[in-house]
């Protein structure tokens, strides 16, 4: 269960005078990159899977936005993955 913002600068019950307080901001989406990922971003992925070759198997996935590069690695190998 997750809880849901309201209003403008996150002021709850009267002390909202900003006339925002019915808003509700919704959930930002941030889709799964694809190759090529763009920048320097391939090579250090290419870099990282030479020295760990289970790599795509340790990736839950990758995002790309707003300039960095975000590998989500399976819980289970992060150790594993940083250890490389």
């Amino acid at each position: 269960m997750t809880s849901e913002d309201h209003g403008m600068f996150g002021v709850g019950g009267t002390g909202d005078t900003s006339g925002f307080g019915g808003l509700v901001p919704r959930p930002g989406t941030v889709l799964d990159a694809q190759r090529p990922y763009g920048g320097d971003f391939d090579e250090v992925v290419d870099a990282l899977e030479e020295a760990y070759p289970q790599l795509r198997d340790a990736l839950e996935r990758v995002v790309v936005d707003r300039g960095e590069l975000t590998l989500h690695i399976v819980p289970a190998k992060i150790a594993e993955v940083c250890q490389t």
